[in-house]
């Protein structure tokens, strides 16, 4: 009888022309046909931003000006760094928030993450006409120099880590590199693992219609990030 009551509620509320869930401070509606504010930090491939703080590219830069699109909304790009922009997103100035975050930031009290909209991977990569081998002890192996890689790499493999200001330069060697560079790098994936990563956006806490809407937008679009990402990627 309990559940019987719960439906006729629910039931309703749509009856009502209710959204459930809803936004209590009206988010969706409000950037639906108007204005959605959107903070940005740099974070390559995922925002590129030009010296005047507008975003110049990136994936997920392309991805909101996507799915401004699919709502009717118009992107109001503000920039600034993280935690300037989490405390605007909890004063309500900002709808969505931008810039490499993954499913572990330490935001996730501050703000709401969406689900993770797409995996990626740091790994070793070996040229052409190397051994795809797992054993690394020894091996001169190539990061970027000051990356996460780079510390990874020392620290979880017995490689000679040589540093490198740029990768596009190393062509033709081992490297420890984000699995989205493999091929620009022309380099073969070997079972070594650094990290993984889960990336999301997020949005203010309470307004769940937005949030919903927005999961929504980039629900199985796994395949066209990735392409977005390919684009934007490079050493």
């Amino acid at each position: 009888m309990r559940a019987l009551g719960c439906l006729a509620l629910i039931a309703a509320a749509l009856a009502g022309g209710c959204r459930i869930p809803g936004d209590p401070e009206g988010t969706l509606a409000r950037a639906e046909g108007g204005a959605m504010r959107v903070g940005v930090t740099e974070a390559d491939p995922w925002v590129e931003l030009g010296p005047d703080g507008r975003p110049t590219g990136g994936v997920e830069v392309e991805l909101v000006r996507r799915f401004g699109r699919d709502i009717g909304a118009r992107v109001a790009w503000v920039d600034g760094g993280e935690e300037e922009l989490v405390s605007a997103m909890k004063e309500g100035s900002l709808d969505l928030l931008i810039g490499g975050l993954t499913d572990k930031s330490r935001w996730e009290k501050d703000v709401a993450l969406t689900r993770p909209y797409l995996d990626t991977r740091s790994v070793v990569g070996m040229p052409e006409g190397r051994p795809l081998s797992d054993e690394l002890d020894g091996m001169s192996v190539v990061a970027e120099l000051g990356t996460e890689e780079e510390g990874l790499l020392a620290r979880k493999t017995g490689a000679e880590v040589r540093p490198v200001t740029d990768l596009a330069a190393a062509k033709g060697r081992a490297a420890a590199v984000p699995d989205y560079l493999l091929d620009d790098l022309r380099l073969r994936e070997t079972d070594v693992e650094l990290k993984r990563e889960k990336h999301v956006m997020a949005a203010r806490r309470g307004e769940n219609a937005f949030l919903v809407r927005l999961e929504r937008f980039l629900l199985n679009r796994e395949q066209e990030i990735e392409r977005l990402l390919r684009r934007e990627g490079k050493p």
